[in-house]
């Protein structure tokens, strides 16, 4: 089964374990689905060898692009590597998707100076308070959009990918027009999108509130804390699979993600209570991946970790203990 793919189809993602990703690469080059990876160049020195060693490494663990209809590359995806789905943009919940011509010159970049691309770790709206989103006018990057930052001293093109966040360095020669936003969603709007929770989903979002003053902060700490010690309960009274574990503890850090992300930055000192409990609930997360006797199982769990970090990571990033 192949989804039916044309030039113009727009881009989606997935997170694979990083060690299948070539043989995941072999079998979409056989059933001729457009895909790709990013890939950054190192160079080093061998011992006892002399000259120096070209290496790619995958810039981002496990991430693969894939070109085509959404529904049509989960139906391909369910068919030819079960439980793997596509990536969510975390600020609408459903499949990310990323327009071909915003990726063409993604790959193109790649292709020539893959070092001119950067991934970070704070979501696009992170970098849009106070700036002016600019659309580029000249040159191969020529209708890009995003907003213009200096990084390490360099000018760069901070652009959202399917709700990461990308920086394109170099764009100092580059021409710019300001974008009209007129009509579009503004940051001050509600930042929640409607949810299909399941049941369990429903009894865990109970638990969850938005933060409106900072005595709602150590409150939702202590919850996020009652569900962290719920679930090793169950555990060690063998009430409960360390599969239904894994699923609750990765449910609380989307919550977490989906309640306080997009307060963050105004919030970031008040909300440290939360984001304290959700890096101890990533720890609990580890130690599952630890303890997992199977090696199929396990890789999976990394795979889920490494989707949970690359979009909610940076919201732990300070914590005394992540």
């Amino acid at each position: 089964m192949k989804p039916d793919g044309t030039n113009s189809l727009s881009w989606s993602y997935v997170f694979v374990h990083h060690s299948k990703v070539r043989k995941v690469e072999a079998r979409l080059n056989a059933d001729n689905v457009p895909h790709f990876v990013h890939k950054t160049v190192r160079y080093y020195k061998k011992r006892a060898k002399h000259g120096v060693q070209r290496q790619e490494l995958q810039t981002v663990s496990g991430l693969v692009f894939l070109q085509g209809n959404p529904k049509e590359l989960q139906e391909y995806l369910n068919w030819n590597f079960p439980h793997t789905y596509l990536c969510k943009n975390c600020s609408t919940g459903k499949a990310a998707v990323i327009p071909d011509s915003q990726m063409q010159p993604f790959m193109r970049i790649n292709e020539t100076e893959p070092d001119r691309i950067r991934f970070l770790l704070k979501p696009f709206h992170y970098y849009a308070r106070n700036r002016i989103l600019l659309r580029i006018t000249s040159g191969d990057l020529a209708g890009l959009e995003g907003y213009v930052i200096r990084i390490d001293r360099d000018r760069r093109l901070i652009m959202d990918v399917g709700g990461m966040s990308v920086a394109i360095a170099g764009v100092h020669a580059e021409h710019f027009e300001e974008v009209d936003q007129t009509g579009s969603a503004t940051l001050d709007g509600s930042p929640f999108y409607e949810r299909n929770l399941h049941e369990r989903e429903a009894l865990i979002d109970r638990f969850f509130h938005p933060v409106k003053t900072t005595k709602d902060v150590a409150p939702q700490a202590a919850n996020i804390d009652y569900l962290r010690n719920y679930v090793l309960t169950e555990l060690s009274q063998y009430r409960m699979l360390p599969a239904e574990a894994w699923l609750i503890l990765s449910f609380i850090i989307k919550e977490i993600g989906y309640y306080y992300a997009p307060s963050f930055e105004k919030l970031q000192r008040h909300l440290a209570p939360i984001m304290h409990a959700g890096t101890q609930v990533l720890q609990e997360m580890q130690r599952l991946i630890d303890s997992e006797p199977t090696e199929e199982t396990r890789n999976r769990y990394q795979t889920e970790q490494q989707e949970l970090l690359t979009t909610y990571g940076y919201l732990f990033m300070d914590s005394d203990i992540a």
